[in-house]
Parts: C-alpha cells; structure tokens; sequence
C-alpha cells in the first residue's frame, strides 16, 4: 500500500478521537496514536474487539465511557452502514486549507488496507489533535506545522483614536472652521454643516517573553508568535529577559521566522538561563517604559511566574508596568495545564496585576489570545479590584 494510502487511512481512523472530543472526552495526541497503534493490531472484522480496543486508548475516566459507548456506536454505524467511501487518490496533492496543518504521520500495515473502500476521508484534520496538543509534547515535526500554523493567524490589538481629526459625515464635533470656509461660497451663510471625527491608529504591542531554562519546551514557539505579530501587525516591540532585559525588535523584522529566531539566538545571552522577572521589569520600566508604552500599548507578558529573585521587587514593577500599560495581559504555559494554581510567589505577585491570565501552551490557547485581543482595544480595561 503507498504511503499515500497509509495517511489517509490513518486520518480516516481519527475520525472517532474527533467525535469524542465533540462529545466531552479529553483525547490528546498521545491517546490518538496509541488509538491507531491498537487497531493495527486486531482483527477489523470484529466490532467487540475494536470497541474494546478504542476504549482502552481513548477513555481515561470512568464518566466519559458513556460518552464513548454512544460515539463509538455512531462511528461504527457510519463505518459499517455503506454510507462511507474513500476518495480516489489523485495525482496532484489537494491544497491544505487556510486552517489545517499537516502533520506526518506513522505507516499503517498493509492488514488494514480492506478497510479503505469502507471509510470516508472525513474532517479529522490532523489539526484538530494538533490544536489541543501542549506543546513540550510536540514532536519536532508537529513543532515545524505548528510554527507555520502560527504564521498564518491573524492578530490584530485594535486600532485607537489618535490627536488628530479628518471631516467625517458620522463625526459629533463640529468642524467650525471648514464650515466657515464652506460658507464663502454661499455669501457667508453656513449652509453646510462640516464635522469631524478623530483618526484611528493601530494600537501599539509590547511583548516581553521569558526565555529562561523553566520556559524553554514553549520559547521557540512563541517567539514564532512574535514574529507573526511583527510581520503581520507592524507596530510591535519585543523583548526577551531572563537574567537581563534583551531588545529583539531589530531582529523580528526577518521575513523568514528561522532566520529570525537564528539571530535571536546569537543576540540573547542569557537563553535556558535563570529568571529575575522583577529585575527586567524593573529595567523596561526604567529605560523603555516611556518611549514605548504610550499611545495606549497593550503589553503582552510570557512568562510561567517562576522567579528566583525578590518577589515583592516583583509585585512593586508588575503594578508599575500594569499602570503605564493600556492592557497588561499574562500569557502563562502553566496556567494550560491540569490542577493548576498560582502558588509560586512569582506567580502570586504577578495575578494580583495582570489584567487577564491566559493560557499559552496549545495553539487553542493561542487562537483564544488573538480573539481576545481584537476586543480589547475597543474600551478602556477593567481593572482588578486588588490592582493599585
């Protein structure tokens, strides 16, 4: 059987790991290839053992085995039915959409090849257990997909009004002198009333990423996230810091995001290092706060809370930065994973001045900050009542 073959029979099969995340199930990655490693390995012709098989991969706890039960029911009822036919393959490969990212995956034995003319290449992308993968479980060539991936989004922090004005038919202030200069020609008299409204600008980003030892299974591929947001928005500001406070501005304006990062690489001494949160915000509060904040920035902060140095430095420059920011939002790996709760004293200073605390270690959770910052920038934050 071709490889070709092989790849769409192992996504047909991801068909079922897609049903049960609809329905509630928790099914990672790992589940998702331990799922397909078992089918391989028993008889197709017999339901009982396929169910078996797909519930000890797929169900971990004992409240989804209902869910599974009616999943798998409906999948096999698909399966089964005649209502499912496989694609003929082409010669030229089908274009990826916008959405979707490739992942290679594993060869499937040529036992499973009588099950090709019975299922249909359905939508279980190999994204959708892509997007929900953390990413220090990634394999290298997930890690490339979901880098291009990252690429591809679109960020947008909003637009803000700026000082100046232009005329505008919807504005509310009046514009008395245009009106007046309009008026010459009607012998003085205001016939028409000329208004005018405030210019929008794009809004300012600020990111300030921990590239320390703690951060390292995330850093490369959020700074491909900077880098998107560089190219993609333009008005961006980055910084790394672990031990000291590194401007990588310069270095994101590479159009490709391997070169980027390359440079990044050489310019940043204290890469896999140790984390001094307090002290490099102290730094960019003191040298770069003004030059770069105003004009209503929103400030991204990557960083997973652990901090070796003075937590109440910590807390004191987190509420500095949180009032000269327009947005101060924490982008946190640790908080994406189960049981979580800010119990470092890093962490405890940091939640008390961060406007929102998301999750940064899945492409989901990605996708969810770049929701968030199309809304932002549409009215002032609310603060947190512990904020000072």
């Amino acid at each position: 059987m071709s490889a070709l073959g092989d790849d769409r029979v192992a996504r047909d099969l991801l068909m079922l790991p897609r049903l049960l995340r609809r329905a509630g199930v928790h099914v990672n990655a790992e589940r998702a290839r331990v799922y397909l490693q078992a089918i391989a390995a028993i008889d197709l012709e017999r339901p009982e053992d396929v169910r078996a098989a797909s519930r000890t991969a797929l169900v971990s706890r004992q409240a989804d085995l209902a869910p599974f039960e009616i999943t798998f029911d409906l999948f096999w009822s698909l399966l089964r039915g005649g209502r499912l036919t496989a694609p003929v393959p082409s010669a030229r490969p089908p274009k990826a959409e916008s959405d979707q990212i490739e992942v290679p995956l594993g060869q499937i034995p040529s036992r499973m090849t009588s099950l090709v003319p019975r299922i249909v290449r359905v939508m279980a992308s190999p994204t959708e257990l892509l997007r929900t993968t953390d990413f220090s479980a990634m394999t290298a060539a997930e890690r490339g997909a979901a880098a291009r991936f990252l690429e591809r989004m679109r960020w947008s922090p909003g637009q803000r009004p700026s000082r100046r004005f232009r005329s505008s038919r919807n504005g509310r202030r009046l514009d008395a002198r245009a009106t007046l200069r309009k008026s010459l020609a009607a012998d003085g008299e205001p016939a028409v009333l000329i208004r005018r409204a405030r210019r929008v600008k794009r809004r300012p980003l600020v990111i300030l990423c921990d590239v320390s030892g703690s951060m390292e299974a995330y850093t490369r591929l959020l700074l491909h996230m900077s880098h998107a947001f560089a190219r993609g928005w333009g008005r961006v500001e980055t910084f790394t810091f672990g031990t000291r406070l590194t401007r990588i501005t310069r270095q994101l304006r590479e159009r490709r995001p391997d070169a980027a990062l390359a440079h990044i690489s050489r310019a940043v001494s204290d890469w896999s290092g140790g984390t001094r949160i307090g002290d490099a915000l102290h730094e960019f509060n003191l040298r770069w706060s003004r030059r770069v904040l105003g004009r209503g920035a929103i400030v991204l902060l990557v960083t997973d809370g652990w901090e070796r140095g003075d937590p109440a430095r910590l807390e004191q420059e987190a509420s500095r930065l949180q009032r000269a920011a327009y947005r101060l939002i924490w982008l946190d790996p640790l908080s994406g994973t189960r049981d979580y709760s800010p119990d470092a004293r890093g962490a405890r200073a940091l939640s008390g001045h961060a406007d929102d605390h998301l999750a940064a270690n899945t492409l989901d959770g990605l996708s969810r900050i770049a929701e968030l910052l199309g809304d932002v920038g549409r009215g002032r934050p609310v603060r947190r009542s512990g904020a000072t």
